[in-house]
């Protein structure tokens, strides 16, 4: 075996069958390529031009520069950077402070103090960052850890992605992505679980089991998910797919929507037609198009449907206003606006509410002081103080003070004495047709 040295010189080689020692001086590869046996050691700056080849490469302080590629299996630099102009090719690289490389990266593990940024692909097991990992074409690494940032301009795929900081890429295509800032990606995504502690901007895809993001999720495509766990704002420019939406402040959907359960703390805007299964929102629910529930809908503010509402039951503290409103158990509201009518198994308008259109059910219930138009039902019962249109039910009771525009009957009729009914009372065998 013949080793090298290189002091602060210049000096043109080719194969060593030994080691290489270099201290503050340059290589050239002799036709255009050098191959060292064993290990290539830098003191202080050093520079290699051409292809080189080596078992490793070793520096304790410096850095060091490649005009060219690098293939060895050890890299390891203690206190300085590394800089390949061409590609880069290793199995284990432990860089202090940062590491650049002009065409493509092929490791199996890279630990960098700094920053890392490769011009071209990277192809490796593992890439921890300290600061930031930049890609500028495709990045297939099976688990990245970066301190700072990780952007990848072309698709990026990993089994485990933590970033401190800002994750940007082109597709991406991972099992888990965590990060503490903000994540957007420019292209479709293929995760199980994303959790996000600022901001996240998807181009559509999926996300097969849950989306956890601290404060804003925003999807410009049709997205598949599993679950959504946000806490501030959740906007889906083209709709989606899931199941269930969890949001502290406010939920959109622009496009389609199919879901099991949104739970929505402030305001849940559908502005397509959309069905799930339930609905429970603090604040206020806003729909155009049909909105179709197979359990209940629950809302403690308002709800505004621009066309049919289905679902099983109805319960609204505030104002619920619909084209239509078919519910299968109740209705239950203050305020409700339809019109061409609302019909439950029971609806129930409370204490000084206010029903526009036909109301058709089983058990219609007017608590105190309420207002509202026509009433079909097989029970009808009208507290104190009410205005009603006409009615026509099997048992109807008015309570004092009330005023009734007409009332039709097939079986029993109470009626207080001080009670106005301008256009009295009829017993008849059947009923008129309801309007739904």
């Amino acid at each position: 075996m013949t080793d090298e040295k290189v002091y602060r010189e210049t000096a043109k080689l080719g194969a060593i069958d030994g080691d290489l020692f270099i201290e503050d001086g340059r290589v050239e590869a002799g036709e255009e390529k050098l191959t060292v046996s064993g290990r290539i050691t830098c003191e202080r700056d050093c520079e290699l031009v051409g292809e080189i080849e080596a078992d490793e490469v070793y520096s304790s302080r410096g850095d060091i520069t490649i005009r060219g590629a690098l293939n060895a299996k050890r890299i390891e630099l203690r206190r300085g950077r590394l800089n390949v102009s061409g590609s880069l090719t290793g199995e284990e690289m432990r860089i202090s402070k940062s590491l650049k490389v002009g065409e493509n990266l092929k490791v199996d593990s890279a630990r960098v103090g700094g920053s890392i940024e490769v011009l071209g692909n990277v192809d490796a097991g593992r890439v921890r960052a300290g600061g930031s990992f930049r890609v500028e074409q495709d990045s297939r690494v099976e688990k990245v850890d970066a301190g700072g940032s990780y952007k990848v301009r072309g698709k990026a795929t990993s089994k485990t992605i933590d970033v401190g900081g800002t994750l940007k890429t082109g597709e991406v295509e991972a099992e888990e992505i965590d990060v503490g800032g903000t994540f957007s990606a420019e292209g479709p995504a293929q995760v199980d679980t994303i959790d996000v502690g600022g901001t996240v901007r998807l181009t559509g895809g999926k996300v097969m089991h849950k989306i956890d993001v601290g404060g804003t999720l925003k999807s410009s495509e049709f997205l598949e998910f599993g679950d959504i766990d946000v806490g501030g704002t959740v906007k889906l420019e083209d709709g989606g797919s899931g199941q269930v939406v969890d949001v502290g402040g406010s939920f959109t959907s622009d496009g389609p929507l199919k879901f099991t359960r949104i739970d929505v703390g402030g305001t849940v805007k559908l502005n397509s037609s959309s069905e799930g299964e339930d609905i429970s929102v603090g604040g206020t629910v806003k729909a155009r198009g049909d909105l179709t529930l197979i359990n209940r809908l629950k809302v403690g503010g308002k709800a505004v449907i621009d066309g049919v509402l289905k679902a099983s039951s109805v319960r609204v503290g505030g104002r619920v206003e619909a084209d239509t409103i078919i519910a299968e158990q109740f209705i239950e509201t203050s305020k409700l606006k339809t019109r061409n009518g609302a019909k439950a198994t029971r609806i129930e308008i409370a204490r000084r509410g206010d029903a526009v259109g036909p109301l058709v059910g089983e058990v219609v219930t007017l608590k105190d002081r309420a207002v509202a138009d026509d009433i079909f039902a097989d029970r009808i019962e009208v507290r104190s103080g009410c205005k009603v249109g006409n009615l026509y039910g099997r048992i109807v009771r008015i309570d004092r003070r009330c005023e009734v525009e007409s009332v039709t009957y097939t079986e029993d009729l109470r009626v207080d004495n001080d009670v106005k009914i301008r256009n009295g009372t009829r017993k008849s065998e059947k009923l008129p047709e309801p309007p739904l």
